[in-house]
C-alpha cells in the first residue's frame, strides 16, 4: 500500500532537478549581486554616495564620480549645484582623483572660496585646464611643497586649475593624489 501513495519516480526525479536549479541560480544571483561589494575583480558596485566603481586586481576605480565623492575625496565643500562634467578616482594602495567640474554663474565665486579654504591661495602653476576661452585663470598646487607644516601638505599633493567662461561658468580642473 505504501508503494502506491508514492509519487511517480518520474515526477520525484524531475522535482529533485528543479530544486537542485533553483539553488543554484539563487546562489549565482547572491554571488554576481554581491561580489563588487565584496572586491572580487572585475564586478561593480556603488559607493554610498553614488559612484559607479568597478574591482580590480588591487583596488577600484570609479568613472562615474557624483559630487558628493568628489567633496569627500578631495576635501573641498563645493556648491551645492556643482557638475561632475567628467572624473574618475582609483584606489590601490594609494588614491589619484581626476575630474572636471563646472559651477554655474550665481556660486562661482562661492567656489573660488572653497577651493582657496582647501588649497590655499591662488598661485603660478601648471594645471591640467585648458585656459582657452576663460579669464580669471587660478591655480593652485602643493607638488613642490616638501616639509612644509601646513596639513594639505602632509597627506596629499594636488594641482587644481580654474577660470571663468564669458557666460560666467566656473570651470574647475581637480587633480588629487596621496603622497
Amino acid at each position: 500500500m505504501a508503494e502506491r501513495e508514492r509519487l511517480p519516480k518520474l515526477v520525484r526525479v524531475l522535482g529533485g532537478l528543479l530544486l537542485m536549479v533553483a539553488f543554484v541560480c539563487i546562489c549565482l544571483f547572491v554571488i554576481t549581486r554581491y561580489a563588487g561589494y565584496w572586491g572580487v575583480p572585475m564586478f561593480s558596485f556603488q559607493t554610498e554616495n553614488g559612484s559607479q566603481c568597478t574591482n580590480t586586481f588591487n583596488g577600484h576605480t570609479c568613472d562615474k564620480v557624483t559630487l558628493a565623492d568628489v567633496e569627500l575625496y578631495g576635501e573641498v565643500d563645493v556648491p551645492d549645484d556643482t557638475v561632475v562634467i567628467k572624473g574618475t578616482y582609483t584606489v590601490t594602495h594609494d588614491y589619484a582623483l581626476d575630474v572636471t567640474l563646472e559651477v554655474p554663474k550665481a556660486s562661482a565665486d562661492a567656489a573660488l572660496k572653497a577651493l582657496n579654504t582647501s588649497f590655499g591661495a591662488c598661485g603660478d602653476h601648471h594645471t591640467a585646464l585648458d585656459p582657452e576661452g576663460l579669464a580669471n585663470l587660478c591655480s593652485m598646487s602643493n607638488e613642490n611643497v616638501f616639509g612644509s607644516k601646513d596639513e594639505r601638505n602632509q597627506s596629499r599633493t594636488f594641482n587644481v586649475g580654474t577660470g571663468v567662461r564669458k557666460d560666467g561658468t566656473r570651470v574647475i580642473a581637480l587633480s588629487v593624489k596621496s603622497r
